[in-house]
């Protein structure tokens, strides 16, 4: 199992330095169409006596505000909240009849928007790695990993190109409002919104090769990932203003969670920290040496008592290869570990690269993970755990299949005693009952690629809107009954879809895309029943 991670941990550093040669050699020349004009332009140089890698350059354009969506104040949690319900209330007429349109948001960021239409055989580097490999890269390095938040009246969304950027977007008209680049590494998440802030996490996928060396010297505690800068920046979310920023050691991938003041993250360097969300002062740290968060986006649970904890999921070198960790929100006290059966071996980043699901009326955690490594091949498995001690609850193999390039994955989507995950290596959505994890339907999804030959899919959880769920998967959008997974309607969108999950406000559906594109649609364009 170990030398099993040490080679992925190689092939990574392999793959990422020959990525970052391809960055210097081609560098697009497209401006961006923000239909607005006289800007308002701010350039940040360092934050408190500390200087940025890279210039950040925040551009504000007044005029394409927007105002009066009826959308809640915050978005504390990767997609949406705790139970994964990317659903938001709307009072704008316009979203509720449904509005049209498509941002190639990858030019603000120096990216290049790639044509929904083109080929995988068109795609960087495909004639060099395979197709395959161009869609993952594309998808971790170029375009929208995740999908939107709706917040304080906007729609925002990062951007892994040029390394990193952060966009505010009018949600009706599509038109740029503010946007952040220079940014010190990648941005790979849906932002966190809170009390008129968001917030921005970024990271890399790389290990260093002292990295390396430690994983083959069994100096586990000297693993941590990140060969680029990790950070967290906090930008006012009505103009972009940058209220203060972090460095983190190792990577911050993932996204933060906030809940009462707090915000909480976890980084690739295997450290939990707290953080007075306003102001971004350090609360607390707490340092957990050879655990790596690689997209395991933090989530929370109030206790009884009224105390919070946060949870993420971390990868270890070293058995059991994975664990799911709760902080003591006030004091970053680690209040438990859990960990799977003893017949279930995590495999790879599996349990740091996926987030939990919390159902807080129930008080159960959702997890899934891949695990079982043999000839190729893995299990995809879910569990629960009891959010007050961490026990396990049960655990459910849910198939085995191919190993998908890059798992990661979205936040389960729960809905009532039914969760809904996601299994990229055999390309379907399975519904299972949050009381003892029996599956109750498990549907294969229709012009799905699925690996060995394709990376497999949805990586996102679908979400459930007017009795329907609705999911985005490799180039297309489903319509699926929650009652026995039939697949109603398949829209085909094209490009592909990564970790994303649809939002929705009113009759209007988002989604981003890998291939560098933010888009708003009518449901009822995507299946007239909606």
């Amino acid at each position: 199992m170990k030398l099993k991670l040490i080679a992925a941990i190689i092939a990574s550093v392999i793959l990422v330095g020959f990525f970052l040669n391809l960055t210097f050699l081609a560098q697009p020349q497209v401006q961006p169409n923000v239909q607005a004009l006289s800007p308002i332009t701010t350039s940040y140089y360092q934050y408190n006596g500390t200087y940025f890698p890279y210039i950040i350059k925040v551009t504000y354009y007044p005029g394409n505000a927007s105002s009066n969506m009826g959308f809640p104040d915050n978005w504390p949690v990767t997609n949406y909240n705790q139970e994964f319900e990317s659903v938001v209330n709307t009072s704008c007429l316009d979203l509720q009849r449904g509005v049209s349109w498509e941002l190639p948001a990858d030019m603000l960021g120096g990216g290049v928007p790639i044509p929904l239409s083109t080929p995988a055989s068109q795609l960087p580097a495909s004639s060099v790695i395979g197709q395959k490999a161009a869609l993952v890269f594309l998808t971790q390095d170029v375009g929208q990993p995740l999908g939107v938040s709706l917040a304080d009246n906007l729609l925002f969304v990062e951007e892994d190109s040029g390394p990193g950027t952060v966009v505010a977007v009018n949600p009706v008209t599509g038109n740029v409002v503010w946007y952040a680049t220079g940014l010190a590494s990648m941005a790979m998440q849906d932002p966190v919104v809170d009390n008129g802030i968001v917030y921005v996490p970024v990271g890399d996928i790389g290990f260093t090769f002292t990295a390396v060396e430690h994983a083959l010297k069994n100096i586990t505690t000297g693993v941590y990932r990140g060969s680029t800068y990790g950070a967290i920046y906090a930008f006012n979310a009505s103009d972009g203003q940058l209220l203060w920023m972090r460095f983190t050691f190792g990577e911050n991938m993932p996204d933060p969670a906030v809940y009462g003041g707090i915000l909480a993250y976890a980084t690739g360097g295997g450290c939990f920290i707290g953080l007075n969300a306003t102001t971004g002062q350090v609360l607390w740290i707490t340092k957990l040496p050879g655990y790596i968060d690689s997209m395991s986006s933090v989530n929370y649970y109030v206790l009884p008592n009224g105390t919070p904890i946060f949870i993420a999921g971390f990868t270890l070198t070293s058995y059991p290869y994975g664990e799911l960790v709760a902080v003591n929100g006030e004091n970053g006290n680690v209040l438990w570990k859990s960990q799977l059966p003893s017949d279930y071996i995590p495999y790879n980043t599996g349990m740091g690269d996926s987030p939990a699901t919390v159902l807080q009326s129930m008080g159960i955690i959702l997890k899934d993970t891949i695990a079982n490594f043999r000839n190729g091949t893995v299990d995809t498995v879910i569990f629960a755990v009891n959010a007050t001690n961490g026990d396990v609850l049960w655990v459910k193999n849910l198939g085995r299949g191919a190993v998908p390039p890059a798992f990661k994955a979205s936040m389960i989507s729960a809905i009532g005693n039914v969760a809904y995950v996601g299994v990229p290596s055999l390309g379907e959505i399975d519904a299972i009952s949050v009381s003892n994890g029996n599956i109750i339907w498990s549907t294969r999804l229709p012009d799905l690629g699925i690996p060995p030959t394709e990376p497999g899919g949805p990586r996102g959880a679908p979400v459930i809107y007017h009795g329907y769920l609705i999911s985005a998967a490799g180039s297309s959008v489903y319509v699926i009954s929650p009652e026995d997974g039939k697949v109603i309607s398949m829209y085909n969108i094209g490009g592909r879809f990564g970790i994303v999950y649809p939002v929705i406000a009113g009759n209007t559906i988002f989604l981003t895309n890998s291939y560098g594109w933010v888009m708003a649609l009518p449901l009822t364009e995507i299946y007239a029943g909606l």
